[in-house]
């Protein structure tokens, strides 16, 4: 047999074996793929645990990492509550986190105030998602910011809600109470934060948005100081990404959170979380969760105690 011979038969050899070789791999992984439930060959497709339908019985609370600013999903089989929207050079991260967890509606959407940090995402939100209704607290603001957020609603007709102390909104069997602002004029914008006490079951978490402790004091003379009122709460949203302005002492007192979480970036300018108040939950044996330490962070409840994930 000629050398010619001899190397086309070695090249039809190695060609058959070539593809044996490659649809083994494809059959395997095709194995693999029903056995793990994932999509091998596109793991960037394949969706999170989260994506998978919230059951009847439990309650989703996300704290979104959006750097230093706010952005928080409240996740039930009956539908969606979203609190701030981030920054807007955060929205796609908040966009691509909603979407991978299957979001489409939201029921209520909360913009606590008018800061950039809480409502930069705000626009993407309401032209993205089919947002029913939009609460707002009763102020305005000039930056362009507030007015692509506000253009948006109008354009969607989202119905506005402005926020009113003792008002509730549901969805499903979660219970959202507002209890801030008090008062309808204050020098800093931080305290037109709406603050809002979700309920489900035993569980209650406390939205603080950034409500200082001109709030926080207010909130306390209107629904009581005593450990066990409306105020206490299993898990606390820190105020002001744990800035020295909010987390005032009589504050986490009537609180008594059993978990507290920081939505803070790294490294951030404004040196959040100031030392001086994570001493003070430390003091008050209160753990604090931080998003620029763990990332989003999740917790989830049927009713009871709530579990970390």
């Amino acid at each position: 047999m000629s050398y010619a011979s001899k190397k086309r038969r070695f090249k039809k050899k190695y060609r058959t074996a070539k593809r044996v070789i490659t649809v083994s791999v494809i059959i395997i992984a095709a194995i693999l793929g029903i056995i793990f439930g994932r999509d091998l060959f596109n793991p960037d497709e394949t969706k999170p645990h989260t994506s998978q339908p919230v059951s009847g019985g439990e309650v989703q609370f996300h704290f979104i990492d959006v750097g230093q600013a706010d952005a928080a999903l409240i996740r039930t089989a009956d539908g969606n509550i979203l609190i701030d929207a981030g920054m807007g050079d955060s929205e796609k991260a908040l966009k691509k986190y909603l979407d991978d967890l299957g979001v489409t509606e939201i029921e209520y959407a909360v913009f606590t105030h008018p800061h950039e940090d809480h409502i930069g995402g705000a626009d993407m939100v309401v032209l993205n998602y089919n947002v029913k209704n939009v609460i707002l607290p009763d102020k305005s603001h000039t930056s362009k910011t507030y007015e692509r957020m506000m253009d948006a609603i109008e354009e969607r007709g989202c119905k506005v809600i402005k926020s009113v102390p003792e008002k509730t909104f549901t969805v499903g069997e979660v219970t959202c109470t507002i209890l801030a602002p008090i008062e309808k004029e204050y020098d800093e914008l931080n305290d037109y934060s709406v603050v809002v006490r979700a309920d489900y079951g035993d569980t209650s978490v406390l939205y603080t948005g950034d409500a200082e402790v001109l709030s926080e004091n207010q909130m306390i003379d209107r629904f009581g100081s005593a450990a066990g009122g409306i105020l206490d709460c299993d898990i606390l949203k820190v105020g002001h990404h744990g800035s020295t302005t909010s987390s005032g002492q009589k504050f986490l007192d009537a609180v008594t959170p059993a978990h507290a979480v920081i939505s803070v970036g790294e490294g951030n300018s404004h040196g959040h979380p100031v030392p001086s108040i994570l001493e003070r939950y430390e003091r008050s044996n209160i753990p604090v969760y931080r998003t620029d330490k763990e990332g989003s962070i999740v917790f989830k409840s049927t009713g009871g105690e709530p579990v970390k994930q």
